[in-house]
C-alpha cells in the first residue's frame, strides 16, 4: 500500500470579486522510502498542495491519506522543512530540536537523550548549546532537519529549503539530507523550481503546468542515478539528458498563455 495518496485534489481561491482555480484534478502517490519532487512554472500551485499535504489547508476537493493514520497517534505522521528555519533565536539548538517532544509532552530523559544523538549524526553535537545566530546557513537547516527528524515523521515535505542558501552550502547539504532520509528510511516529497536539484534528489519527478495547476508529466529518475548522493548524479553522463528533456517541458510550459 501507498505511503501517501493524493486523490483528485482541486483547490480554488476565493475573492470578492473572482476565484482562481490552484489546482485542478491532482493524483498521485508516494511509496514508503520513496523521493517524490514538484516542479513547475511559477504559479503552479506548488506550494499549495504542499500545503494541502500538510493538512494547513483544506481542499476544494479531493482527499489525502497517509496509511496507518490514527487520530491517536501522538508523534507527528508528517514533518515540514521550509527555506527558513523558523528555529527560535531565543533558544539553543538543542532546545529547539526537543520542541516537538515539549509540545506533544513526550518531553523527558529519553527524548533529551534522543536529541543529543541526532545533534551529533548531523555534526552538531558540539554547539548543542549555541544560539541559531551563531550558526551559519547550512547549520542552522541542518539544525532544522534534527528538529524534524526527532518526532520519527513517516513523511518530510521539503518546501524549497536549500533556496536561501549559497550554491556551495546548497550541494553539501542536498547530499546530507539524501543521506539521512536514507539512513532514517524516510520518505519526501520536495517542492523546487531547480531542475537539477530535483533530479540529483528524487526518485521521481511530478511536472505541473500553470493556472490551473494540472499535472502534465511524470518523469521517472533511472535507477543507477537514483543510488548517487546527489553531487555525483550531477556529474553522471546521463544527467544531461533527463536534464535536457525537463527543461523542454518547462519551456514549453512557461510559453502557454493562461487558460
Amino acid at each position: 500500500m501507498s505511503l501517501l495518496t493524493v486523490n483528485h485534489l482541486s483547490h480554488h481561491y476565493h475573492s470578492k470579486a473572482d476565484y482562481t482555480i490552484a489546482l485542478d484534478n491532482i493524483n498521485f502517490t508516494l511509496e514508503h522510502g520513496e523521493f517524490v519532487s514538484i516542479l513547475g512554472p511559477s504559479g503552479c500551485g506548488k506550494t499549495t498542495l504542499l500545503s494541502i499535504v500538510a493538512g494547513l489547508i483544506k481542499p476544494t476537493k479531493g482527499t489525502i491519506s497517509l496509511v496507518e493514520e490514527d487520530p491517536s497517534y501522538k508523534i507527528p505522521q508528517m514533518g515540514y522543512m521550509l527555506q527558513q528555519d523558523y528555529l527560535f533565536p531565543w533558544k539553543s539548538i538543542k532546545d529547539n530540536v526537543l520542541l516537538g517532544p515539549k509540545i506533544s509532552k513526550r518531553l523527558n530523559e529519553e527524548s533529551t537523550k534522543r536529541a543529543l544523538e541526532i545533534l551529533k549524526e548531523v555534526g552538531l553535537d558540539n554547539i548543542a548549546d549555541a544560539y541559531p545566530d551563531e550558526l551559519s546557513g547550512g547549520m542552522r537547516q541542518r539544525a532544522a532537519l534534527a528538529r524534524t527528524l526527532i518526532n520519527d515523521p513517516k513523511l518530510l515535505l521539503l518546501d524549497e529549503p536549500f533556496s536561501a542558501l549559497d550554491f556551495q552550502t546548497k550541494l553539501r547539504l542536498e547530499d546530507f539530507v539524501s543521506q539521512m532520509l536514507k539512513q532514517y528510511e524516510k520518505a519526501a516529497l520536495l517542492v523546487t523550481h531547480d531542475i537539477s536539484e530535483a533530479i540529483a534528489m528524487s526518485d521521481r519527478i511530478i511536472l505541473l503546468k500553470a493556472r490551473p495547476g494540472k499535472i502534465k508529466q511524470v518523469f521517472t529518475v533511472n535507477e543507477e542515478l537514483r543510488h548517487l548522493p546527489p553531487f555525483q548524479t550531477r556529474q553522471h553522463p546521463s544527467f544531461p539528458s533527463i536534464f535536457d528533456a525537463i527543461w523542454k517541458e518547462m519551456s514549453a510550459l512557461e510559453q502557454e498563455e493562461p487558460n
